[in-house]
């Protein structure tokens, strides 16, 4: 008996990720292969060519059973056309018909969505948000994604890039950041920006257990600094509860555009657990609009680094659905 599957993969900056789907959101066989800075098109679409391959042996599924290849990718998009316009984080990358290329190469239909709208509808679908009418995600790693779903489909706006929440303005003129804007939210509550401005902190004097690595600045990422804050560091303390700030008045303004049942919070900096969300809640219980009473839970990703993949393959499930 022929059992339909999907592959969901998910291309980031440093990562490739291509898992085998069920319909019910189940990983059957997954792959990770690492991207060095500057990977292009051509060697990416080869690369998952043949990590395709291997995981269809390993899945012990026929090429026949697969209804379609779902693909989520940094942004923006032109989804009509399956184009990636300019992606920040994979240098080079701007007007590549993605979608064209992984069709061709996998001889498969492609289903193509930014990367933080693939992990937000995988979370809907069988994780944290599971059982909402609508959610937001917020995947917080070396930038941040956001996926907004309504109603059960993905929100992308007129232009296709819509919920680009990472670039929320929360400081007026404060930080510089890749995408031209001054102040954006990932450079304050990303993995990336709290490393960046630890390490700036550290190299302009400021006293901390992390001093030890100065020459090593590279060393210092943001699992580190949660360590440090964890043992009493007064500045590691600080930048994170300043991270935690930002992401409440993010959760805020979230709430005043989308009204949303639950706000998820995923991505590297999720790992810390309790020690991010309690100070994201308590922060937020004091910014929170006091005109309303419903509020929107904010609650940690149970997907973890498989958000992706599942959110994708979803995506390719959700359109073989509607067609059938």
């Amino acid at each position: 008996m022929t059992i339909p599957l999907a592959i969901g993969i998910d291309l980031g900056g440093t990562n490739l990720k291509i898992a085998v789907v069920d319909r019910e959101g189940r990983i059957l066989a997954k792959e990770v292969a690492a991207l060095t800075t500057g990977t292009g098109p051509e060697a990416v679409v080869a690369n998952a060519t043949a990590m395709v391959d291997r995981l269809l042996v390993a899945a012990s599924a026929e090429r026949s059973e697969i209804v379609g290849v779902g693909l989520g990718t940094p942004g923006p998009l032109n989804l009509a056309e399956g184009r990636v316009v300019k992606a920040v984080n994979l240098p080079g990358w701007q007007n590549v018909p993605i979608r064209d290329r992984f069709a061709e190469a996998l001889e498969l239909p492609v289903a193509l969505d930014n990367d933080g709208n693939a992990a937000a509808y995988g979370e809907y679908w069988v994780g944290a948000g599971c059982g909402a009418g609508d959610l937001v995600m917020l995947t917080l790693g070396s930038g941040v994604g956001c996926g907004v779903i309504i109603g059960g489909k993905v929100l992308h706006g007129h232009f296709d890039n819509a919920a680009e929440l990472g670039h929320m303005i929360v400081v007026p003129d404060g930080l510089p950041c890749r995408c031209g804007q001054r102040g954006c939210l990932e450079q304050y509550a990303s993995a990336g920006g709290v490393a960046r401005r630890t390490r700036a902190a550290v190299q302009g004097g400021e006293s901390s257990t992390l001093a030890g690595a100065t020459g090593q600045m590279e060393r210092i990422d943001a699992a580190r600094v949660v360590a440090a804050a964890q043992t009493g560091d007064s500045l590691a303390a600080r930048i994170w509860d300043e991270a935690c700030y930002y992401l409440a008045i993010a959760c805020v303004n979230i709430q005043h555009a989308y009204n949303p049942e639950r706000i998820v919070l995923g991505g590297g900096m999720s790992q810390a657990g309790s020690f991010l969300l309690k100070p994201v809640q308590a922060h937020l219980a004091q910014q929170q609009w006091s005109l309303c009473d419903d509020v929107p839970a904010v609650t940690l990703a149970t997907l973890g680094f498989d958000a992706g993949v599942i959110g994708a393959a979803g995506l390719v499930w959700q359109l073989h659905n509607r067609a059938n």
